[in-house]
């Protein structure tokens, strides 16, 4: 039996990769910040109590590497999936010293922790479009010149160097995977389209009269989590370690994930949204993202099984059924007919 450690287990990617490992007959560990009992609840709700039971616990932060090399030595991974650490490029504004310190320090001490500690393991670092700035190319691949804009694309492209380091100079099998937007329904509300979802929920109930937007013309090129996270368990099956765009090599407006999400409900989106002033959030929106991932199809075999509709789709609907996070969790979810 294979055995996995995730950090980030809990978030979105790293809870679809945990259940989906599990269904595959991995011995699974995740890295919890806080200890199993204060997290309990919360992991029956996501996991379900058979899945939890499977899974081994452990407690540790990105920011202490003696509770990284203890978690590495308790699972003896065969494969490490490193998913933890700020995850929102708009905050990293506010707190670019603990951007740094949870993704490029958090990564080096555990590169440092799996050498000494698994040297044979394979490692796959999840980093991000956003180490691409105001993109030199569209569509962008693994050449693309990198120059970040935030802080957060800063870290992540100072920690994919560490990344190629440990390749190189300890012949560690490291793996990242470049990842541009990707959603579900477990997808927090301070993401764009989840609080859109949640939104068009609440005005098909009568809830709420409006929604308020800065913009409508914003591109992004989004995907489904779910397909995402097959793809970071196939850059450890390859012969050899390299970096993959993840990416659905199409541009979406931001105008179109509100039209495809109010359809959804069978509403006209332009009776209720309405325009406010840009925040200073808003601005730092750079347009021109959108990734070619041809490397993971070609070498990989990866594909998607999730059009971008489809993805916005699921997640309305998710909200108009009040849908329960352990089936919002499901990796392998059945399609649901139209509303």
């Amino acid at each position: 039996m294979k055995r996995a450690a995730i950090t980030g287990i809990t978030g979105q990617d790293g809870t679809y990769l945990a259940r989906w490992l599990v269904q595959q007959g991995y011995e699974v560990h995740g890295l919890l910040r806080s200890s199993f009992d204060r997290e309990a609840a919360r992991l029956l709700r996501r996991f379900g109590p058979e899945q939890v039971a499977k899974i081994q616990w452990h407690t540790g932060s990105m920011e202490d590497p003696f509770s990284l090399v203890h978690f590495l030595k308790a699972s003896q991974p065969d494969e490490v999936y490193h998913l933890a650490g700020v995850t929102d490029s708009r905050q990293s504004f506010d707190i670019p010293g603990q951007t740094v310190s949870t993704i490029t320090l958090g990564t080096l001490h555990l590169l440092e922790a799996a050498r000494e500690i698994c040297a044979p393991a394979r490692i796959f670092l999840a980093s991000s479009c956003e180490i691409f700035g105001v993109p030199a190319q569209v569509p962008q691949d693994e050449t693309t010149l990198k120059q970040p804009v935030t802080p957060y694309g800063i870290a992540k492209l100072a920690a994919d160097q560490f990344a190629r380091l440990h390749r190189e100079k300890y012949g560690q099998f490291v793996s990242t995977g470049i990842l541009y937007n990707h959603e579900s329904p477990l997808r927090p509300q301070n993401y764009l389209s989840s609080r859109v979802a949640r939104a068009v929920a609440a005005i098909r109930q009568g809830r709420v009269n409006e929604l308020s937007l800065a913009g409508l013309d914003a591109e992004r090129d989004w995907s489904d989590a779910r397909d995402f996270v097959r793809g970071f368990w196939l850059t450890l099956q390859a012969r050899a370690p390299s970096d993959y765009v993840f990416a659905s090599g199409r541009s979406h407006r931001v105008g179109e994930l509100v039209e495809c999400a109010f359809r959804t409900a069978g509403l006209d989106y332009h009776k209720f949204v309405k325009m406010a002033e840009p925040t200073s959030a808003a601005r730092q929106v750079t347009n021109g993202l959108c990734g070619n991932a041809r490397r993971a199809e070609i070498e990989l075999q990866w594909t998607r099984e999730w059009d971008f509709h489809e993805t916005i789709e699921d997640m309305v609907r998710a909200e108009l059924d009040n849908r329960p996070e352990i089936e919002r969790a499901n990796p392998l979810p059945q399609r649901i007919g139209n509303v």
